[in-house]
């Protein structure tokens, strides 16, 4: 029997190897050649059946020619700054001084381009080609040039769509590293900006940017995401999500433990407290690292308000957040047990409206929840010109049909419309599917076991809240532990004169953020004046 399992996972592990494979030496890791016909045929070898490789050969020099070839892909390169910093400039040169060219000597007096990159290896040669570099070749050298002339093939910087404000900046990362970067320093004019360069995915070799502000980041914050990023071991990276999943700290917890976001001005906010960020390249959406559940309720544009305005739509959040995931489970629970809450007349309302529906009130809850669902993902994939429309119409002709038809009561539509329009409030996407996905759980406890069933549940959910953490901080935090100094950013916002300390749990490294006695006042009377400096003197 032992032998048995043993060869049973022999075999599993092999085949798990065969799935996975990693890269076995070959040419690749091999050497440049100095003979330019060698590395014609290893370039050929390695992008075999890659028609869009572009071989272009060509001489150096009038008098004393040197045999040379570009190396690129063509819908990466941009064909103009190829003909003039590569071509023109080499094919143009009068004489050669030294006896043998070298791509030294190329670099430092005849290309005119500001990143030049020199390798030896096939391996590292053939990744940079990958990437949008040009790769030149010259005879009787070891090493090629790779040489930046890359195509502008990005979009270009637009509006965010999923975090809008009405006051504040209007720009948003895209799917280029090099901009969202070059936004970033736009905001940040000072030394402290770190930008270190990891790489994930063994196929995609995906580029990621891990940025923070050097004395200002939480202690081992970022060697910790260093650690956790680079132990991802898997073929290819394509979005932000899947970088999430690797590096979180409870994996089967449904509560985000890192915020995303589009805004280089939310970023930078971020950062300026002690936090951390990720940038990956090919998606618009950059991870903040750590997150807590009150900064998930914190808008940008609360800060590009007056305090007591974001104060009181900060608390209408909270409020619509706890309506969209408990409105329909305590409707289901008093309808089902607890009839006695309920005023006679609005009772007697809602029993007559529910006369003659087949169904209970879980089942009625259900069918109208899970339609809201599909016409919210309609309207998502569905063009822009036409998705609203549908949606808002499809919402309401649904609507008005279920009660026609008898398939659900009027207070039960009121119920699942507030509760969907008070989610769509969450200024965090992730969190605001997580409580869409709750609701179900509650809706099932308060059908089963009334109030006893939500409130038991709402304790598990209370437990389970304080045991998280992201990246070592509490997500409770301000509130569990509660900081009474940072409560002033947390269910209100403060005057920004008031806020003179960053966050205790991730801004410690650097805490003051301000200088005292920043409130302002109206100006000083003569009588002031004279009265002060009696007082002084």
């Amino acid at each position: 029997m032992f032998q048995w399992f043993s060869r049973l996972f022999n075999l599993i592990k092999k085949r798990h190897k065969k799935s996975y494979p990693e890269l076995l030496p070959g040419k690749e890791n091999r050497v440049l050649s100095s003979s330019l016909e060698k590395n014609k045929k290893v370039i050929k070898g390695i992008f075999n059946r890659c028609d869009d490789l572009v071989i272009r050969e060509f001489m150096i020099g009038r008098k004393k020619q040197v045999r040379a070839m570009a190396v690129f892909f063509e819908p990466l390169v941009n064909p103009d700054l190829l003909h003039h910093i590569l071509l023109h400039p080499l094919m143009s040169v009068e004489q050669i001084p030294l006896p043998e060219i070298t791509v030294k000597w190329l670099e430092e007096n005849i290309i005119p381009n500001g990143k030049i990159i020199e390798k030896s290896r096939w391996a590292e040669v053939t990744y940079h080609i990958t990437t949008g570099l040009l790769g030149l070749f010259v005879e009787g050298q070891p090493s090629a040039l790779l040489i930046s002339a890359l195509e502008k093939n990005s979009r270009q910087i637009d509006q965010p769509t999923a975090e809008t404000v009405i006051r504040g900046p209007a720009d948003a990362f895209n799917e280029d590293l090099r901009k969202n970067i070059a936004l970033l320093r736009k905001r940040l004019h000072t030394s402290r900006l770190a930008v270190e360069d990891l790489e994930v995915g063994e196929v995609t070799k995906t580029a990621v940017k891990l940025v923070y502000l050097k004395g200002y980041v939480m202690e081992g914050l970022a060697e910790e995401i260093k650690k956790r990023v680079r132990r991802i071991k898997v073929d290819s990276i394509l979005g932000s999500g899947q970088i999430e999943e690797y590096i979180q700290d409870s994996p089967y917890s449904p509560f985000n433990h890192l915020d995303i976001t589009e805004r280089p001005d939310k970023l930078t906010a971020a950062l300026l407290e002690g936090r951390a960020a990720l940038i990956i390249d090919n998606t618009p959406f950059c991870l903040i690292i750590p997150t807590t559940l009150t900064s998930q309720f914190q808008s940008p544009e609360d800060y590009y308000n007056r305090y007591w305005f974001a104060s009181f739509i900060r608390l209408v959040r909270w409020l619509a957040a706890l309506a969209s995931l408990f409105l329909p489970s305590l409707y289901i629970a008093i309808i089902t047990f607890h009839q006695e809450l309920l005023p006679t007349p609005l009772l007697m309302s809602i029993l007559v409206s529910r006369e003659g529906i087949p169904f209970p009130a879980l089942v009625e809850a259900l069918i109208m929840d899970v339609i809201f669902e599909v016409l919210h993902e309609a309207g998502v994939r569905l063009p822009r010109a036409f998705g609203q429309a549908v949606s808002i119409v499809g919402a309401i002709v649904l609507g008005q049909a279920a009660v026609s038809a008898g398939l659900a009561s009027a207070p039960m539509v009121i119920i699942i419309s507030i509760t969907a329009i008070a989610s769509f409030t969450i200024p965090s996407i992730p969190l605001a599917n997580t409580v869409r996905i709750l609701r179900f759980p509650f809706m099932f406890a308060a059908s089963s076991f009334g109030l006893l069933g939500v409130m038991a549940l709402l304790l598990l959910l209370t437990f389970h809240l304080c045991s998280l953490r992201s990246f070592g901080v509490p997500y409770l935090s301000p509130l569990a532990p509660l900081s009474f100094s940072d409560l002033k950013d947390a269910l209100v916002r403060a005057p920004a004169w008031m806020m003179l300390l960053r966050p205790q749990q991730t801004g410690y490294a650097e805490p003051k953020r301000q200088a005292a006695g920043l409130k302002p006042h109206p100006p000083l009377t003569r009588e002031k004046v004279v009265n002060r400096g009696r007082r002084n003197g």
